[in-house]
């Protein structure tokens, strides 16, 4: 997995026990993410790369450049690159694909800045948020991002950020939600109904791109459906 932050590009495998990360920054491009991993993990085997891109994706293909990073990613070859099968989905669809147990999910990621996603009845929706405004009239990507928490303080961050939570819950009537993403742990108690997730989750939803897995997650224009059906009965021939 590859999950690919504002702050960090953050790197995990199965059968190693340790997420690996290193900053990214605004400049970087799509050719220097592949060497900063390839450097983090030339002491690893894998067979197949999921990556969790920040940004809007078509059919699983790039189809906007990053906002928060470099230029050069729009028809960058990956799968060559690697040298592994890729297979690429918005990260806040990856996050709540890693903790969706049925019916109807918000998932709100509280990072470098916000993200969300919307799983209804296995359908994974990207949600936009960063110009839904506040009672204050300031909108999300003003008052939630990594920089305004230390810019405002955790307490005035934490009181728009739960302010935020309860808004998108009248707007989605969620049946369960899930607060993620590095910033995440500073909502401290979280809201009723809620439940936390964190980095190291988004691992489960990388999993759950590829055939064999406990859900099989495809993509459908910018949505992913996910298919509930065993693995073994996936696979039985018809």
């Amino acid at each position: 997995m590859i999950d690919i932050g504002g702050s960090n590009v953050k790197v995990m495998a199965s059968g190693q026990p340790e997420m690996r990360k290193r900053p990214s920054a605004r400049e970087m491009t799509a050719e220097q993410m592949v060497a900063e991993v390839k450097e983090m993990t030339k002491d690893w085997e894998f067979d197949v790369v999921t990556l969790g891109f920040p940004g809007l994706v078509r059919n699983g293909t790039l189809v906007r450049e990053p906002l928060n990073l470099g230029g050069r990613w729009l028809g960058y070859d990956f799968e060559l690159a690697f040298g592994r099968p890729v297979r690429i989905i918005n990260d806040a669809a990856l996050q709540a694909l890693a903790v969706y147990q049925g019916g109807r999910m918000l998932f709100v990621g509280l990072g470098t800045s916000i993200g969300a996603a919307l799983v209804a009845d296995g359908v994974i929706v990207p949600v936009e948020l960063g110009l839904v405004p506040l009672k204050s009239g300031d909108p999300f990507m003003v008052r939630l991002t990594k920089d305004a928490r230390k810019r405002d303080g955790n307490r005035r961050w934490v009181k728009a950020s739960i302010q935020a939570i309860e808004l998108l819950r009248d707007v989605f009537w969620p049946d369960d939600t899930v607060i993620g993403g590095g910033n995440g742990k500073f909502i401290e108690p979280l809201p009723e109904g809620c439940r936390r997730s964190d980095n190291q989750t988004a691992f489960v939803g990388a999993t759950r791109l590829w055939e064999g897995a406990d859900m099989l997650a495809r993509p459908v224009g910018t949505t992913w459906r996910i298919d509930v059906t065993p693995a073994q009965e996936r696979a039985r021939p018809e």
